[in-house]
């Protein structure tokens, strides 16, 4: 099974589209399209119902929220029933940032071990997407997106490490500037060609530097596959 995750406005749905239209179905029932994300989500609404539930029984939606692995487990097995359904009827790919959190509770139920690709771009562009998508403003909402960036990625670093997942990363600039040279290892990690043609340059709308304190887990992200 192919995971495709990363933190939140990471050009995760634009990996998952790739991947879905080249006949790696993402899910049977897709959340719609909408005004901030014209070309569709890609997640499958279930699974997005449950990490949804998980994150919110372990306080992950607050601001500044930090959550333990058995924080995570424990709470999913609350809710074990709904996910092993999910799984018997699961498409042979998944697409969601919650991921970064909650993929550990469900390799415990997928019968096969994921493959993973990690959507990554700079904190600065993620951060300026956010809070324009939620209408926020101010320092304390741009720490609040940086916090929740650096514990996302090191959350999953810890998963991918742990379980000895094979991982490869993506560029967000890469993906937008030239999504061919982006998409030939996605391409090949996933086994399809994918159409690099369907990359819509014209929604990147945040271009910023990668911080300096942010720098060493952004390089840990991109070596994932590159070595």
């Amino acid at each position: 099974m192919i995971i495709i995750t990363g933190s939140g406005r990471s050009g995760t749905s634009a990996v998952a589209r790739m991947v879905h239209e080249a006949g790696l179905s993402v899910g049977h029932d897709l959340i719609e399209a909408d005004e901030s994300n014209v070309e569709g989500y890609f997640e499958e609404r279930g699974l997005i119902s449950i990490n949804d539930a998980i994150l919110n029984d372990v306080g992950l939606n607050e601001w500044f929220a930090v959550a333990s692995r058995e924080q995570i487990l424990e709470a999913a097995r609350a809710r074990g029933d709904a996910m092993r359904e999910l799984v018997e009827t699961a498409t042979p790919a998944w697409k969601d940032p919650r991921l970064c959190w909650t993929l550990e509770a469900w390799m415990e139920l997928l019968p096969t071990r994921p493959r993973v690709i990690v959507c990554l771009r700079s904190s600065s562009e993620v951060a300026a997407s956010t809070l324009k998508y939620y209408g926020q403003v101010g320092e304390e909402a741009v720490r609040h997106v940086e916090h929740r960036w650096l514990s996302e990625y090191g959350r999953l670093l810890e998963i991918i490490d742990a379980y000895g997942l094979e991982a490869i990363s993506i560029e967000f600039g890469v993906l937008h500037e030239e999504p061919e040279r982006a998409v030939e290892p996605i391409a090949r990690f996933v086994g399809r060609q994918l159409d690099a043609s369907a990359v819509r340059r014209d929604l990147r709308h945040h271009a910023a530097e990668i911080p300096e304190h942010m720098c060493e887990m952004y390089e840990r992200v991109l070596a994932l596959g590159r070595t």
